[in-house]
Order: structure tokens, then sequence, then C-alpha cells
């Protein structure tokens, strides 16, 4: 590991950010560094910019510039001392999409498409509980409370512990999956026991069952995350509850399923049709 890279670490480490946005930020580092061929201590403002640019016409995501962003302003700004760098970029304007879901029939022919046992098991785990990547992948058996079918979401986004959902029939699948796999710390470990599987790996995962589906919505993992959301919002789950679910800090980050929800508008009667006049 190179003496900026521990560096770059360290200052992120004294900020408090949690590990999965240490490790975005380092390989958004790392990615424009191999981009240019250069240590990026001798990236100039306008190699900077440019590669941003290149970035928005190869249609990645507004959260996907917007964390390079946020990684090279840190990068430049506190570990390099290189403030002036970054002080004229500009943000892109959000985009104002709707997450893209899938139904319940497609989940359930996405999740048919899986046969291996352990890629089955985490992908079910992602809907069922409606985690973010890399919680998945930091999973720990220890976690898995399978009395009060709960699962404990440890240094999440923001820093917070949470509970999330441990569905029955997910518990007997992770059950079998155990027996078979033995895991011995993470739930999910990756070539090594003793590592967690990679955020990169569940990705492909996800990436190779949806082309096996055939479905041909513009779907990430993040979908998975998504999908539960609103699937628990059309059984008429509360709001504030899947607020809590999901790790949101304010109800109206959550508010945007209901956008999404079209089955709790298109079954909701007017207060007038239950009286009797």
């Amino acid at each position: 590991m190179s003496q900026l890279r521990k560096r770059f670490i360290r200052d992120l480490k004294i900020r408090n950010y949690s590990s999965n946005t240490i490790r975005n930020y380092v390989t958004a580092v790392q990615l424009l560094s191999r981009f240019y061929g250069m240590c990026p201590s001798a990236i100039t403002a306008e190699q900077i910019k440019d590669y941003l640019e290149s970035l928005l016409k190869n249609k990645k995501s507004w959260s996907n510039v917007n964390i390079k962003m946020s990684a090279f302003n840190l990068l430049y700004r506190d570990t390099l001392e290189q403030g002036w760098k970054v002080q004229i970029l500009k943000r892109p304007k959000s985009q104002k999409k709707l997450p893209v879901v899938f139904t319940q029939e497609e989940v359930t022919q996405f999740l048919s498409v899986i046969k291996n046992v352990k890629h089955r098991a985490v992908m079910m785990t992602i809907y069922s509980a409606g985690l973010r990547c890399g919680e998945a992948s930091n999973l720990r058996i220890r976690d898995v409370d399978s009395k009060r079918h709960r699962m404990m979401i440890r240094d999440a986004k923001g820093h917070r512990d949470r509970e999330v959902i441990l569905s029955k029939r997910l518990l007997i699948y992770l059950r079998e999956y155990v027996r078979l796999y033995k895991p011995k710390d993470y739930l999910f470990y990756g070539q090594h026991i003793d590592r967690p599987i990679s955020t990169s790996s569940l990705s492909k995962i996800f990436k190779s069952a949806v082309e096996r589906t055939g479905i041909k919505k513009e779907s990430h993992l993040h979908t998975l995350r998504h999908s539960f959301a609103t699937h628990l919002l059309n059984k008429g789950v509360d709001i504030r509850i899947i607020q809590k679910l999901l790790g949101h800090r304010s109800v109206s980050t959550t508010v945007i399923y209901c956008q999404i929800s079209k089955h709790r508008f298109e079954n909701t009667q007017s207060p007038l049709d239950d009286l009797v006049i």
C-alpha cells in the first residue's frame, strides 16, 4: 500500500467515514490515477475536470460522479493540501429519476435462475431485508438472531446500527447454506473464509442472474433494496417502519417509494364511499 493511500485512509477514518465509504473513495482515486497513469499529486485541476466530464459523457450516473467528486475534494483539500485543484469543481445536477424496481414475479424469476446455494442465499438476504451491498458483504454469523428473527446491521451508512427483518423462509435457506459452506465469521465469505465476499462479486452475481432471466429493466444490485421497500409499501406497511428498516435518517428519503407504488393509490377509496347515505 502506497504512503499516499495510507494517509488518505487515515484522513477518512479521522472523519469517521464508514468502511464502505472509505472503500468507495479509495477506489475512486485509484481509477483517476489509472486513467492518467500518474500519481494523484501530479494530476492537474484541468485533468480532474476532464476526467469527470468523460464520466458524464459515458453516461455514468449522478451518484457515481458525485462519489468521485467527494473523494477528490477530500484527497486534494485534506490529504494532499492542494485544495486549489478542486475549488472550481461543480457537482452535476441531480437526476430526478425514480428508482427501478422489480415486480414480485420478477424477483421470483431472478432468484429461481440462481442455482449456486451461496449466491442465492446472499441475493435472498439482500432482497428480504432491503440491504445495501456493503451491508450484506459485512454480515457476520453473530449478527443473525434466529430466535427473534432479526439481523443486526452494524456500522451502516452514517455509522448507525440497525435491526432488520430475518425472514422465516430465508432462515431455512441460510441453515442449508451454513451446513454446506460452513462459514466461521463472515456469513458470506469470499475466496478466503476469513474475508467477506467483495461487493464487486455481489454485483457480478446479480448481473449474471438478471441476464439469464431476460429482464430488460436497467437494474443494478440496489434494485433489490428498492424492490423490498416498494413491495412493503404495497402491502400497506407504514412508511416510517420502512424508513427504519432501510436505515434512512429522514423519512423524506423514503417517500420516493410512494411515487413508485401505484398499487396503494389504485386501491385507495374516498372516505365518502364508506358512508351510508
